[in-house]
């Protein structure tokens, strides 16, 4: 069984797509690290556009992505659309696939558009205008926050960077884990940016900015993006100490399992 949404923009583009996804072990562009999801670059009428597979669900997922809850492709195309509307910049969202059997979810597909990018903010502190570039992502950031929408994943990798002249142009990508609120708590803004802007002095930098655009003092902003970011470093290494343990107890237990 096959679930295939599109925007209204592509609908006649379904058969090339469905072709795309059907041959998609062939296309050889690989996007990134395809360590988990494998995202692929793929010409598409005059330009490209980007597909992501996403890694086989384990059973209990797969029955919960079926059945009790929406995949992540799926996720990933309502929540680019979402935020299009709220004037947050995404790759164009273009369709999503899901394939399945009785049992539940086998295989999920994201389409996007392609979009060209200078660098992301993991590669900011290299650049020779990082300072202005780390002003810009607070402000961003700001105006991600007005839009009540919480970014669940937000590493360095997942925004995009444009340079535009004196300014920059910010898409967010990775889209399937976030909320969309009327409005945001303090805690739950300074949560979403504990685990991007970490150097120092880039991290006072951007504070510093975030603190006059959004009105929040600024040790409020630092004590409370310090609590965050300690307390996500436990988390990392208490997950690692398990991972470990794990691997010791049943060193066969962990074989890679690679997406379609």
């Amino acid at each position: 069984m096959q679930k295939f949404l599109l925007t209204n923009k592509y609908i006649n583009d379904k058969p090339v797509l469905h072709n795309i996804i059907d041959s998609f072990p062939n296309y050889t562009d690989i996007l990134g690290n395809p360590e988990r999801n494998v995202i692929k670059k793929i010409p598409f009428r005059s330009d490209f556009i980007t597909v992501k597979s996403f890694k086989r669900p384990y059973l209990i997922n797969k029955i919960i992505y079926k059945y009790f809850r929406k995949s992540k492709a799926i996720r990933s195309f309502e929540h680019g659309q979402k935020l299009l509307e709220l004037g947050i910049l995404n790759p164009e969202p273009v369709a999503c696939v899901e394939n399945s059997d009785l049992m539940g979810i086998t295989s999920s597909y994201y389409i996007s558009g392609y979009v060209p990018y200078d660098f992301t903010l993991r590669e900011v502190y290299e650049q020779p205008d990082a300072y202005e570039c780390v002003k810009a992502y607070a402000r961003f950031s700001h105006y991600v926050h007005t839009k009540g929408v919480y970014i669940k994943d937000n590493t360095p990798g997942n925004t995009l960077v444009i340079r535009k002249n004196d300014s920059y142009d910010m898409y967010l990508v990775d889209l399937n884990r976030m909320e969309f609120h009327e409005e945001l708590s303090f805690d739950i803004k300074m949560k979403s940016l504990s685990n991007n802007i970490k150097e120092q002095p880039f991290l006072d930098v951007f504070m510093e900015e975030y603190s006059r655009v959004s009105g929040y003092p600024f040790e409020d902003v630092k004590t409370r993006i310090a609590f965050f970011q300690k307390r996500f470093d436990a988390k990392i290494k208490l997950k690692a100490r398990f991972k470990f343990i794990v691997k010791k107890l049943f060193p066969f237990s962990e074989k890679k399992q690679l997406p379609l």
